[in-house]
């Protein structure tokens, strides 16, 4: 296709190729045809040769930036970038480029400064007359940004280019959509999930005509300027909530976190804030620090400690080792331990002879787990040895047990140095301990009893919650710069990040019971209960992790089931909880709000018996709405099987042989149940002489409840989250 002399010059320019690059409009032509013809190698070389003709001219060399980012050929964009910009530095597409290549070096505040400048300068050449606006081709590196943001997790910076292409009208929703669920794809910090809007001031202060340029140039999108601006009142108007406000929201979208994080602690930090606004800045705050530094410490590590078997070869090495694992046996902190040894041989590594967990002492009848043990034989290239493995504070804990039975020193591997860590806070709440479970087989429970499941359960649950409660004041937290919590109580902006870190713990976690441990702790600390809220429009401007102290019985029905969609999506699981209850309730709500009400109570039942209860629920519901109940019947397979309800479990898998033969779905969900379950379907089978439901290979929902109303991917493949444009 011959190229339109009269369309915008491909380097960004502004000017019509006819008065830019007409004497290239023949080698144009054919880089298109190349680059349609998805020859992009055999391009990239053309537009070199073409390049060595034509020096510094913008069409080439935008060409070949973008070709050698295809190829992946990252050094050589970067060196053609900077080339791009030195004959080119008022282009908007060569300080565009520059922003991919900064941000490919792992640059990301660097990016930002320059896309913001590259934004500034199109909308600058745009308002002359006869030029042509070139965003369209920013958009398409505005999206690339938007992936690195992501990749980064510079939630701000993401969520301003979405908000930016959302503003500008470029691109279609559904790519806008798409590119939001990029951005929240790495899991955005519950703080950081909602977008504050730039703040503006009532009065005449003496500032204000330097306040109101400041957010003109940010309304405009030109976010460095409008951050000198508000960064230059700072000392006429320290006091002044909303210059602190906008700097913090400015360096958020230009990927300043530590600044940011500056801002919001002075927010919280005046005399004026009130208690909420304080705690939420601080908490927004935490959320940034962390974003500048994921690792600072102090995090938990994993730790891998090794120890040489001083055993005989040949046989008497084998007895030996053999006498060992017996020993082991005979230590009420060792329990063997089952493991698939397909997995190591998978990954060409050569398995242990025996794993092993090491529990806690003085546990009782719960000990709490502390490392995998596990035991080499000699192999070919290695000789016999012990490995310890967990987290450094629990490996630390069974080292003396373990280094006593097997004898020898435990020295730290090397291989695991750059392991990730994990907070104090994920560690605690990852406790396990071990399950007390009765010698015999117990008879199945009675309708409406809890089962042996519920009490394992349910046991495992409150001695996770209470060590949290026991433990969590007295750990030094990097939230907490270092301090533990019942130290940091003791200043006013310690005190405020505890109550930040309680609130959120309190509101986004997936269980009940948790929440309530945070409650606990809250109370044991000496923060105050949160009071209730009374409000008619708590979408209208109350910040979500307060949605759960809203008056929802006061609600209208649209607030209402406005809160319980947007919490579920963003993940403030309390909001949603109360919500969910207080909707499916309601006379004048839809059978699908009790369908979605009732299925998000399903996910978060603790017991069997109200799971059983809730599916009784949803029966008619589903009838009412004429939807199959596949997905309830798999759904209360699995707590019949988890029950030891035989006789239900082998009625509800005739019903579904009958009911759903032919919706795979159901099916696949019915095979993944039976494999959790540890059912040999292949066996099952073949005594039966049927086919069955063949088991599904690996699905990404193996293990978790299949729940009406539960988690649906939203456009993108990933949930919502309250910021994104057009939700």
């Amino acid at each position: 296709m011959a190229i339109d002399t009269y369309a915008p010059c491909p380097g960004g320019t502004g000017k019509k190729i006819k008065f830019c690059c007409a004497d290239l409009v023949s080698d144009l032509e054919q880089l298109q045809k190349l680059i349609e013809g998805e020859q992009i190698s055999a391009a990239l070389d053309q537009v070199k040769r073409v390049s060595e003709k034509h020096p510094g001219r913008a069409c080439l060399l935008a060409t070949r930036v973008k070709l050698e980012l295809a190829t992946k050929q990252y050094t050589e964009a970067a060196a053609t970038s900077r080339a791009f910009l030195e004959a080119c530095p008022e282009n908007p597409l060569a300080i565009g480029h520059m922003a991919v290549t900064e941000a490919i070096a792992g640059r990301i505040q660097e990016a930002a400064a320059s896309f913001d400048k590259a934004r500034e300068v199109a909308a600058a050449a745009a308002r002359q007359e006869g030029l042509q606006d070139v965003t369209p081709e920013l958009a398409k590196i505005a999206s690339m940004l938007v992936h690195f943001a992501a990749e980064t997790h510079h939630s701000g910076f993401g969520q301003a280019l979405v908000e930016w292409l959302a503003d500008s009208g470029l691109g279609s929703d559904d790519e806008r959509r798409m590119l939001a669920a990029v951005v929240a794809s790495p899991g955005i910090p519950p703080w950081l999930r909602t977008r504050i809007p730039l703040a503006e001031i009532a009065g005449d202060e003496s500032w204000g005509p330097d306040f109101e340029i400041a957010l003109g140039h940010a309304w405009a999108w030109r976010l460095t300027k409008a951050l000198t601006g508000f960064r230059s009142l700072r000392g006429v108007a320290g006091s002044s909530p909303a210059v602190h406000t906008n700097i913090a929201i400015l360096c958020e979208m230009l990927a300043k976190p530590v600044e940011a994080s500056e801002a919001w602690l002075a927010l919280a930090k005046l005399p004026d804030t009130p208690a909420d606004d304080a705690i939420e800045a601080t908490g927004r705050a935490i959320a940034l620090e962390t974003e500048a530094n994921p690792e600072r410490s102090p995090l938990v590590r994993f730790s891998n400690r090794i120890a040489p078997l001083a055993v005989p070869t040949g046989e008497a090495g084998t007895t030996a080792l053999e006498l060992l694992e017996d020993k082991l046996r005979q230590v009420p902190q060792c329990e063997p331990a089952g493991f698939d040894r397909s997995q190591w041989v998978s990954r060409n590594a050569a398995p242990p002879r025996s794993a092993w967990r090491v529990y806690e002492a003085g546990g009782g009848d719960s000990p709490r787990l502390l490392a995998s043990l596990l035991i080499f034989g000699r192999q070919t290239d290695r000789e016999p040895e012990a490995m310890l493995q967990g987290l450094t504070p629990d490996v630390e804990t069974a080292l003396p047990v373990v280094a006593a039975v097997v004898g020898c020193s435990f020295e730290a591997a090397q291989d695991l140095a750059g392991m990730p860590g994990v907070t104090p806070t994920t560690w605690l709440l990852g406790s396990q301990f071990k399950a007390t479970l009765p010698t015999a087989q117990p008879p199945a429970p009675a309708a409406g009893e809890p089962a042996l499941f519920d009490t394992v359960l349910e046991s495992q649950r409150r001695l996770v919650d209470d060590r949290l409660v026991r433990v969590w004041p007295d750990t030094a937290l990097p939230e907490l710069l270092g301090k533990t919590p019942r130290e940091a109580m003791a200043d006013p902006e310690g005190r405020r990040r505890v109550a930040a870190l309680v609130t959120e713990g309190e509101t986004t976690s997936r269980r009940g019971d948790v929440s309530a441990a945070w409650g606990r702790l809250r109370e044991s600390l000496g923060l105050p209960e949160p009071s209730r809220i009374t409000t008619g429009e708590p979408l209208g401007g109350l910040a979500p992790m307060r949605w759960h102290r809203v008056d929802f019985a006061a609600l209208p029905i649209d607030q209402l089931r406005g809160v319980f969609v947007m919490a579920m999506d963003a993940g403030f699981e309390l909001a949603a909880e109360r919500a969910a209850t207080e909707l499916g309730s309601r006379p004048d709500a839809t059978p699908e709000d009790r369908w979605e009400s009732l299925g998000f109570e399903l996910e978060r039942a603790e017991t069997s018996v109200r799971k059983l209860e809730l599916i009784a629920a949803l029966r008619p519901i589903a009838r009412e709405l004429k939807a199959s109940d596949g997905s309830l019947d798999v759904t209360e397979l699995r707590v019949r099987m988890q029950r030891g309800d035989e006789t239900d479990a082998m009625r509800l898998l005739d019903h579904i042989s009958r009911e759903h033969a032919a919706d795979r779905q159901v099916m696949q969900a019915v095979a993944e149940t039976l494999m959790e379950a540890g059912v040999d379907l292949q066996a099952l089978a073949a005594r039966s002489g049927a086919g069955g439901p063949a088991p599904a290979a690996a699905a990404s929902s193996a293990g978790k409840l299949w729940t009406p109303g539960g988690e649906q991917p939203s456009a993108g493949g990933e949930k919502k989250t309250i910021w994104t444009p057009g939700s």
